[in-house]
């Protein structure tokens, strides 16, 4: 949703008044407490960008412009938090808001829903949430109610869902379950007349199971719409060594729609298969964390689908023809615009807090590699935060491949974040 910049600054700057005392309770006559707690951050950023002259899609977007090598973009984000508690209802607020310029600014409402404590095992969610359904940190082949993820920065926030949610748990005693817990999630259709207004047939269900069993949590996922695949699938975790984390997903694709170049025009084909994930997390001595993933998926395309792809836009950009550009434009956002267009990747991420005793300092490395066309991304965030609420990202990354890859085709060769985030 846009917004004036007015409205924006003055969001600002109201909620920045709360930062000097963001945690009080209201007194209360009775003895249940009310707790409001306000959190967030400022992001102030600027990038650098090396761009790739010869790349297909960056000669779609700026096709009959003469830009110079080197591109720079400053922004500010903000991240505004809400809580409100008391012992059996509550309120949740996550907003986010972009700013590049007066002309140009952004809101976006991430999380707004209440909750209510309906007894000492079950709880109901209402309004807009963010889920985390599956195991892995960078890929979720289970993640049917998440946002997908950027694999670049799997923990940056998303949107969540607007959906109704009732959860159980129990806990037991018992040598082979200790706990099992179960979600019942129903989503409204985003397929809506006049942006209001949806039909009833159209409402889908998610559900999971979740089982602490034999030290191991498991849960069992379905996913059922009429608009929308059905989808079933299942994820673990277990520490089989002190420090040492496994986990994996599996999904089942069916009838799963993949769209792709055949004949220079747009195609669809519908997949029969799975979706797959295996990896580690691995805590060391020196306090290193390792995470390692594999992440396949049956629906991806594969290194010559891909390639008729960046074809077909480097088709457009010869012909020259407006309506072409335009078309092979627009199908290359709506239709090729993820983060994993194919199907098997590697990703690694190490990352050490202080080391050698260099306080407030963490560097960190990760590398995301696509093992069908051998093409990579790496980047090598360092972060600074001298007091406790500023810090202070230094953030290079990098894209490698022939041009006829994916990390290689991007629009960029290299890039550099410079970021100062204030914490309140």
């Amino acid at each position: 949703m846009r917004v004036s910049s007015p409205a924006v600054i003055i969001m600002l700057l109201g909620s920045i008044s709360y930062a000097a005392d963001y945690s009080f309770e209201i007194p209360q006559v009775e003895s249940k407490k009310e707790i409001l707690e306000l959190s967030g951050n400022l992001d102030v950023k600027y990038s650098i960008f090396k761009i790739r002259n010869n790349s297909p899609m960056y000669s779609l977007q700026y096709y009959g412009r003469q830009l110079p090598d080197i591109l720079s973009s400053y922004r500010m984000e903000y991240y505004l938090n809400g809580d409100y508690q008391t012992r059996d209802i509550g309120v949740h607020l996550k907003t986010q808001a972009e700013y590049y310029n007066d002309k140009t600014s952004y809101f976006n409402l991430y999380e707004l829903y209440g909750d209510v404590n309906l007894s000492a095992n079950s709880f109901l969610h209402m309004g807009k949430k963010m889920y985390n359904w599956g195991k892995g940190y960078a890929f979720n082949p289970v993640g049917y109610v998440n946002s997908a993820k950027n694999p670049e920065n799997p923990e940056l926030s998303q949107a969540g869902l607007f959906s109704v949610n009732y959860e159980y748990s129990k806990s037991f005693q018992t040598k082979t379950i200790n706990n099992i817990a179960f979600d019942l999630i129903v989503i409204p259709s985003e397929n809506t007349v006049n942006n209001k207004i949806s039909e009833i047939e159209n409402t889908a269900i998610a559900g999971k199971l979740y089982l602490l069993l034999l030290d191991t949590d498991v849960d069992f996922m379905q996913y059922y719409s009429k608009v929308n695949l059905k989808k079933s699938g299942m994820d673990f975790s277990r520490n089989i060594l002190t420090g040492l984390e496994i986990h994996g997903e599996l999904s089942l694709l069916r009838n799963q729609p993949t769209y792709l170049i055949s004949n220079n025009a747009l195609e669809t084909k519908h997949i029969e298969g799975t979706s797959y994930l295996f990896g580690l997390r691995w805590l060391n001595a020196w306090n290193i964390t390792t995470i390692l993933e594999y992440y396949h998926n049956d629906a991806g395309l594969s290194v010559k689908e891909f390639e008729d792809y960046n074809n077909y836009l480097v088709n457009a950009i010869i012909s020259g023809n407006t309506d072409s550009l335009s078309n092979a434009l627009k199908t290359a956002i709506s239709n090729f615009n993820g983060t994993n267009l194919m199907q098997d990747y590697l990703y690694l991420k190490i990352s050490w807090p202080e080391p050698f005793n260099w306080v407030y300092f963490t560097p960190s490395i990760y590398a995301v590699i696509n093992t069908n066309d051998r093409s990579s991304m790496m980047g090598m965030p360092i972060s600074y935060k001298p007091i406790t609420n500023l810090e202070f990202i230094f953030w290079p990354a990098f894209f490698a491949g022939s041009i006829n890859s994916e990390f290689g085709s991007k629009q960029y060769e290299n890039k550099l974040d410079l970021w100062m985030r204030f914490y309140f």
